[in-house]
């Protein structure tokens, strides 16, 4: 999964992230997941169905949701934001 090594793979985590943020929704490494299936059912290229699997693969590797704040930060920043919300 070198894409994710190089931070080129967050950008659709980001893309979540963020249409999970704009919806007021929770972020977390399940609703990411969730949202990345929305995302690929909505159908893309080739390139951004592999994308999309490829990140589901990547946060489900995480055993524990902390695991990815360490990896992924800005998804502390959104979720900080979140809470100020609630």
């Amino acid at each position: 999964m070198s894409n994710h090594h190089d931070g080129k793979g967050h950008v659709i985590i980001g893309e979540a992230a963020l249409s999970l943020a704009l919806g007021e929704k929770e972020i977390s490494v399940h609703s990411l997941i969730s949202e990345l299936g929305r995302m690929a059912q909505a159908g893309g290229s080739d390139k951004r169905l592999t994308e999309i699997s490829e990140a589901r693969s990547w946060l489900k590797s995480f055993n524990e949701p902390e695991q990815a704040v360490r990896y992924l930060p800005y998804l502390q920043t959104f979720a900080d934001l979140n809470d100020e919300k609630n």
